[in-house]
């Protein structure tokens, strides 16, 4: 359980080593390091793979703010230059996706290749746009403090889980993990990393990526919409785009085989055959379910 000082926290990381090529993971919000777990077991002969926790979350230390996504890319970049990382492929997830995204326009000389997986689209996430404000009664912050209070923030967090995940609902080892991993994440984390993404854009960051770009998206993805990350596509020189079939927000927890095999195809460089895609999905409204569950009603 390694940790390195930055600037201003002590940031949890996990190591697995199967060779000298570089691969940074970046997890999602209510995530850690946990959710590239499968694929850093089955890491691929030449590769050598990390996995922080970003602030507040996991085993990293929680501070009073820096939850935005500049700052969050600016910690990774400091656990890179930290460990002498000068380029390296880079992965992440959701949140993560926003926060690699902002690193790789920022220092686009460093990256061998970016892998978005069901990341938060580059022009932002519109199903946030009418969200309360953080110091709102009714804001997400309050209202998971409010479930913690009364003992249902487990129940809530499993349900929502089951509805975006759908692959862990026979993975009752897989779906306890993500559940503890959200019940550990600090709430000014929480509030924090809805706010950035409630504000971030980094659409002007994808003409700089002058490197092998590879999109993931499960059909069954009810929390990032389909078209805004075609639209993200169709804006980078060099991009493929896979999509799962009877999957959702995190493909590489719902069927890891699939997604280590096709990742590590990526990584080395290998054709990725493009796949058709379904009708467009509506994205989930997080507040609006935390809501319909502690009213009890049937979402």
């Amino acid at each position: 359980m390694p940790f390195i000082s930055l600037d201003d926290l002590e940031l949890h990381y996990e190591y697995q080593s199967n060779g000298d090529t570089p691969i940074i993971f970046l997890h999602g919000n209510f995530g850690s390091w946990h959710y590239w777990q499968p694929f850093l077991q089955e890491l691929p002969s030449g590769y050598c793979g990390y996995a922080p926790d970003f602030r507040g979350c996991g085993d990293s230390e929680v501070t009073h703010h820096g939850y935005d996504i500049k700052t969050l890319s600016q910690d990774i970049a400091q656990f890179a230059d930290r460990l002498k990382i000068d380029t390296f492929h880079l992965v992440g997830h959701s949140l993560g996706g926003a926060v690699a995204q902002e690193l790789a326009g920022t220092m686009p000389e460093r990256i061998l290749t970016l892998t978005l997986v069901a990341p938060a689209p580059a022009e932002g996430m519109e199903s946030l746009t009418n969200a309360p404000a953080s110091d709102s009664f009714f804001s997400a912050k309050n209202i998971f403090q409010f479930l913690g209070t009364i003992g249902l923030k487990r129940k809530i967090l499993s349900a929502t889980f089951k509805k975006t995940m759908p692959g862990l609902n026979n993975n009752k080892g897989y779906l306890d993990l993500v559940i503890n991993d959200a019940l550990k994440m600090d709430i000014k984390a929480f509030d924090g990393f809805l706010t950035a993404l409630k504000n971030w854009n980094g659409v002007h960051l994808l003409e700089r990526f002058n490197f092998p770009v590879l999109i993931m998206h499960g059909e069954l993805d009810s929390v990032i919409p389909l078209q805004p990350l075609k639209n993200m596509q169709q804006a980078i020189k060099n991009c493929r785009f896979h999509a799962f079939r009877n999957i959702g927000h995190s493909p590489q927890l719902e069927n890891t085989k699939a997604f280590n095999k096709l990742l590590t195809a990526f990584l080395h460089g290998h054709t990725i055959e493009a796949t058709s895609d379904n009708a467009l999905k509506k994205p989930l409204n997080i507040f609006a379910l935390l809501r319909l569950k502690f009213k009890g009603l049937s979402n």
